[in-house]
């Protein structure tokens, strides 16, 4: 019987019946926030750029997926997955391609390539700024209120040489970069 009546008393509401109100809330203020106006943090890069990698949403790069968007070969595309896929499943999950970037072992130059893949479009070895500015508004980084300017100026501000593009080397040394607090 005893835990009949203690499942009664904690769905109370299931069974139409009301337990004491809720204990009142204080006062939404700018110093005491309510709970429910929480700003989500932004969406860290490698996470945006493993979710464009992962065409069908299972948390895992395949093979194909990985074929798909950096537009090579099987073979390649096999390679690549190999050379980050840690516990042999046969997929890369975002653990693992964090991983591959922190070793900075040889093979992480495969993984940082597929990156720069993603902005390179037309595949000349380097980013410009309105691939740049295509690569943001497809990867759900930022929408059309990013200006050419804008990513001009993020361009210059990895653009070690001067030259107005971001290169694989100056692409590589960015993401090897600590953000700032």
């Amino acid at each position: 019987m005893g835990l009949v009546v203690s499942a009664t008393a904690s769905c109370g509401a299931l069974f139409g019946r009301r337990g004491s109100p809720p204990p009142p809330t204080a006062p939404t203020t700018a110093t005491n926030p309510s709970p429910t106006d929480t700003t989500p943090e932004p969406e860290p890069e490698l996470v945006r750029v493993f979710r464009r990698f992962d065409a069908d949403g299972d948390g895992r790069i395949s093979v194909d997926e990985m074929r798909e968007s950096c537009g090579c070969t099987a073979a390649e595309a096999e390679e690549m997955v190999a050379a980050a896929d840690r516990d042999g499943d046969g997929f890369i999950s975002l653990d693992e391609l964090a991983a591959l970037l922190e070793d900075g072992g040889g093979d992480q130059s495969d993984a940082l390539r597929a990156a720069f893949a993603e902005y390179d479009e037309d595949g000349d070895g380097v980013i410009t700024a309105e691939e740049l500015r295509r690569a943001l508004r497809r990867l759900g980084i930022c929408g059309d209120e990013t200006t050419a300017e804008r990513c001009a100026e993020m361009v210059a501000a990895v653009d070690a040489n001067g030259d107005g593009v971001i290169s694989f080397d100056e692409f590589k040394a960015m993401m090897a970069t600590e953000p700032a607090a």
